[in-house]
């Protein structure tokens, strides 16, 4: 497996949102964590990519870990060894969190090139490349105020996957959207998966969950223990 996460534990305000919740994905996985808003699924995903810590719990990707649970709760490990596993993790976020003061090209090239993952003219061609699987390609030289809602889901999809994630995560991809683009990047994640990334998406939409998901779990199972 890719990802597993054990007995993860989370409280806020000694309220808990998450109690010895377990699970994995695989290669190839698309999850879909479903259920009401306020159920802890976004804290799972904040925890599960180092915005958020665990009370306690194990997060790895493969053999490299974020945390490992103790009696004392979750250890992280070092800033070095977060890094290493970071660099396997992405997150498309609900509002996409593109640099409105980029251009689309620039929002694609900024993390690569500061992490020195290629020269600038790999990256570019790696960005014209992701592009056109996105279907935008004539949309690079534009400032993200410029696209429509699917388009800027498109471009925070491209910046994540120039990071080469082994996992990619999707909180609420289908809010702003119409059912129409909502299926279009529905069909654009199973194509992701199919390269073999583990993909895991947070969703209130079950219907979009059922049809493009292949396993779901829903948040009531955060507390099964």
């Amino acid at each position: 497996m890719l990802l597993q996460a054990k007995n993860i534990t989370k409280k806020f305000q000694n309220q808990p949102v998450l109690k010895n919740f377990s699970f994995s994905i695989d290669a190839g996985e698309i999850v879909v964590l479903t259920g009401k808003s306020g159920t802890g699924k976004t804290t799972l995903m904040r925890i599960l990519n180092n915005l958020e810590s665990a009370d306690y719990g194990t997060v790895a990707i493969e053999n490299d870990y974020l945390c490992r649970d103790s009696e004392r709760g979750a250890a992280y490990v070092s800033r070095k060894e977060r890094r290493v596993y970071q660099n396997q993790i992405g997150m498309v976020f609900q509002d996409y969190a593109l640099f409105p003061n980029l251009t689309v090209r620039e929002n694609l090239l900024e993390a690569p090139l500061a992490q020195k993952l290629g020269t600038k003219e790999e990256l570019n061609q790696k960005v014209e490349q992701l592009m056109n699987e996105m279907g935008i390609a004539d949309q690079l030289d534009k400032m993200p105020s410029m696209l429509s809602g699917g388009q800027k889901q498109r471009v925070a999809i491209a910046r994540a996957m120039m990071l080469n994630p082994k996992i990619l995560c999707f909180d609420e991809p289908t809010s702003a959207l119409d059912r129409e683009s909502a299926d279009s990047i529905g069909k654009l994640i199973q194509e992701i998966a199919a390269r073999g990334t583990g993909v895991l998406i947070v969703t209130h939409d079950i219907s979009f969950g059922e049809k493009f998901g292949t396993r779901l779990i829903s948040s009531s199972e955060f507390f099964s223990k």
